[in-house]
């Protein structure tokens, strides 16, 4: 058995191990919880790494990896808009909040208004740009990076993008059904 195959299987018996203990009486949501943001971790992972291995590939794999890639990017995204949202919520009253919302008038600034003019139209270079500008000092979440990787359509960055603006700078926090 070759070392990935050992690593396959390793991984299929903690995945059992895990179930187990799940389904078993006092299993509580934040253990449920836990492991859904595991999966979803993993899953953008995954999906990196099928990115790398869809650039390096022989035209034999090419066809097979490309379906995978795009199943795993539609499974992912909606993910990744949940994530956004709470990144973006997870930012208020912080200086980059600041930057873009104005507290007092309890309005977006003209900023915020741009970037998603930007995004309606599809610029992604400038709305990164306008992006930078508003994360000026601030580490940038790598999951917000990752919208702007051409991979995704212009119809999905639009989604991401609002998505995160909606935590910015929406009313409230809204948890999706599923959390």
């Amino acid at each position: 058995m070759s070392d990935r195959e050992q690593l396959f299987s390793e991984l299929e018996r903690v995945w059992e191990e895990i179930l187990k203990s799940l389904s078993m009486a006092g299993a509580g949501a934040e253990e449920f919880s836990r492991v859904v943001n595991l999966l979803s971790d993993f899953s953008l992972q995954l999906q990196d790494a099928l990115e790398y291995a869809l650039k390096n590939a022989d035209a034999s794999q090419r066809v097979a990896l490309e379906r995978l890639y795009n199943a795993l990017t539609r499974e992912s995204a909606k993910a990744l808009c949940d994530k956004l949202h709470r990144y973006g919520f997870g930012l208020r009253g912080t200086e980059v909040h600041g930057r873009i919302y104005d507290s007092e008038k309890k309005s977006p600034k003209g900023l915020a208004y741009r970037i998603l003019e930007l995004t309606r139209m599809g610029k992604r270079d400038e709305v990164f740009f306008s992006l930078l500008n508003v994360f000026q000092g601030h580490p940038i979440n790598p999951d917000l990076a990752k919208v702007f990787n051409p991979a995704y359509s212009d119809d999905l960055f639009k989604v991401f993008i609002y998505s995160f603006l909606s935590g910015l700078l929406g009313e409230g926090y809204r948890q999706s059904e599923e959390g």
